[in-house]
């Protein structure tokens, strides 16, 4: 019975490394048809709150989620505009911040005795024969470039796999043929959607929420473009555990160079962290709920693994797709308890 077990695990660890090195090397296949699939998600979800407003009842449900992904693309596209132009007004006022920063930092080494600092000129010489500047900037361009061809992409599939959704459910009927196989993958497609788009909706809900209390916060500290590191707070909280310290991060080191203290930024900071405590642990709670069932180990344990296969974009994935694999999972009957021992309560559905 053990020699039984353990050539089961060491098979079912064959099985994962050779997903996994499927998954690393086809990213660029394989991303921009699960961003695809989970903008379907989330498209259905903007689909059925359309079909509440009175006036749009009567649309058909495809001719609602070709609105909404009309609708969503161009806040996309709005949002990009105002992104870009925001960094460019930030990286206009650097030599403000870089006095200011000067002066902070003269104030910090006269009160330990430093006499003599280096200026900006020698820390550049310094630092340009070891950073190389114009690489940095060429690869951050490329990751700009590759991020729009995979968005591309995902526009595409999304737009292809919206005139086969409706036909989706006859043709699984029809090429299983047996009715209880059939009903039994429909099912499982079902739990995931009802997971992965509720999860979708409380976590964008809960973002928007966010953004909106940082942006009062900052507005009232006095903070420049409170509007945009407010967005990117919402944006990056999205990311797990990460994406939020990161989000508090940046409005703070700008408050810091803007008005030369640390006094200002020592409120920034103590006012946008308890905004993130009172969201992650009183409002998300509430909202979001158990709607994934992952236990805490796996969420970070998923990001790691997600986020080194697929960088960014792994990260902002990785719960979604780890539930996926845990309801898969929990269907089969030799792995059902794997996906117990994901799940954070132990019930699976």
């Amino acid at each position: 019975m053990l020699q039984f077990n353990v050539t089961k695990l060491a098979a079912g660890l064959i099985v994962a490394v050779i997903f996994g090195w499927i998954l690393i090397i086809g990213k660029s296949l394989l991303l921009p048809v699960l961003l695809g699939i989970i903008g379907i998600y989330i498209l259905d979800s903007t689909a059925s709150t359309i079909g509440r407003v009175p006036g749009l009842r009567k649309i058909p449900r495809r001719g609602r989620r070709l609105l909404a992904l009309l609708a969503i693309f161009l806040l996309f596209v709005l949002m990009g505009v105002f992104l870009e132009a925001n960094a460019q007004a930030v990286a206009q006022n650097i030599p403000r911040y870089k006095t200011n920063l000067n002066a902070l930092i003269e104030s910090g080494m006269s009160i330990l005795g430093v006499k003599k600092l280096p200026d900006w000129s020698t820390i550049e010489q310094t630092l340009s024969g070891k950073f190389d500047f114009l690489g940095f900037l060429q690869g951050t361009l490329s990751t700009v470039q590759g991020f729009g061809t995979v968005m591309m992409m995902t526009i595409l599939y999304i737009i292809f796999i919206l005139t086969d959704l409706d036909d989706m459910p006859e043709k699984v009927r029809k090429a299983f043929g047996d009715a209880e196989t059939s009903d039994r993958s429909l099912k499982i497609v079902a739990q995931i959607n009802q997971k992965i788009g509720s999860y979708l909706s409380a976590k964008t809900l809960i973002n928007v929420i966010l953004a909106l209390i940082s942006f009062v916060i900052m507005l009232l500290l006095g903070i420049e473009f409170a509007l945009f590191w407010a967005i990117l707070i919402g944006l990056l909280n999205y990311i797990p555990y990460l994406g939020s310290i990161l989000g508090v991060l940046f409005p703070v080191m700008l408050s810091l160079v803007q008005f030369g203290g640390l006094w200002h930024a020592g409120v920034a900071f103590v006012a946008l962290m308890a905004a993130q405590l009172f969201v992650g642990n009183i409002l998300e709670p509430r909202l979001v709920g158990n709607s994934v069932n992952l236990s805490g180990f796996m969420v970070l344990f998923s990001l790691t693994i997600w986020t080194a296969m697929w960088g960014l974009a792994g990260t902002i994935l990785a719960i979604p797709l780890t539930a996926v694999v845990m309801i898969i999972l929990s269907q089969i009957q030799s792995t059902r308890p794997l996906a117990i021992l994901m799940s954070e309560s132990g019930e699976l559905d």
